[in-house]
This record gives structure tokens, C-alpha cells and sequence, in this order.
């Protein structure tokens, strides 16, 4: 499942609303924390993106519940194969659009 969003708290509503919902039968549903999202990063560039093609190309970035010290928040840019971070006053481009992968941990 994904969603498009290109705010970090439009990412996190998105999730409370999952939970909300009870998304297939679950309510414990969450961002992916930056080692999860890292872990699908692939090592060289494949369909112009750092992942594996079994995932659209169209989500060049996912947004993670993981923030910074001072605040930034934290993403994974599929395009550029690395972590980056967002103070909440930068607007993306829409080819830079973040998405959700929402995740649930094993209980």
C-alpha cells in the first residue's frame, strides 16, 4: 500500500486515519522508522531509482516517523539512493512528492 502525500504531517494524518479505520483489521499501523525505509534502498540504480522495480517508480520519496534532534524530518529519496531531512518549510517540486509505506512491527 502506499500513499502520496507531500507533507510529513500529511503523512501522519494519513496513518492516525489508517488506524482509524482499522486498515485490514489492524490499527497499530506507523511510518517506517529511517532503517526500515533504508533497507529497501538497493545498491546501484535500477529504473532510475536506488530500489527494487517490484516498487513504482513514482515514489521517489518516502517520508519515515523517524525526526532529528533539531526537528528535521526524515526521509528515504529512492532517487538519490540516500537519507534526507525536511524542516517542514520546504515545499517539493511534484516530482519529489513524499509518500507512505505504512508499516506494522511483528508482534
Amino acid at each position: 500500500m502506499k500513499r502520496e502525500n507531500n507533507s510529513h504531517t500529511k503523512a501522519r494524518k494519513w496513518v492516525k486515519d489508517l488506524n482509524k479505520r482499522g486498515y485490514a483489521g489492524y490499527n497499530d499501523w506507523r511510518l517506517p522508522t529511517v532503517e526500515e525505509a533504508v533497507s529497501l534502498l538497493e545498491s546501484s540504480k535500477r529504473n532510475k531509482l536506488y530500489k527494487d522495480p517490484i516498487f513504482s517508480n513514482k515514489q521517489r520519496f518516502i517520508w519515515t516517523g523517524d525526526k532529528s534532534s533539531s526537528g528535521a524530518e526524515w526521509g528515504v529519496a529512492f532517487s538519490a539512493g540516500r537519507v534526507a531531512f525536511n524542516y517542514g518549510q520546504v515545499h517539493w517540486p511534484p516530482i519529489h512528492k513524499g509518500y507512505v509505506r505504512p508499516v506494522r512491527s511483528v508482534k
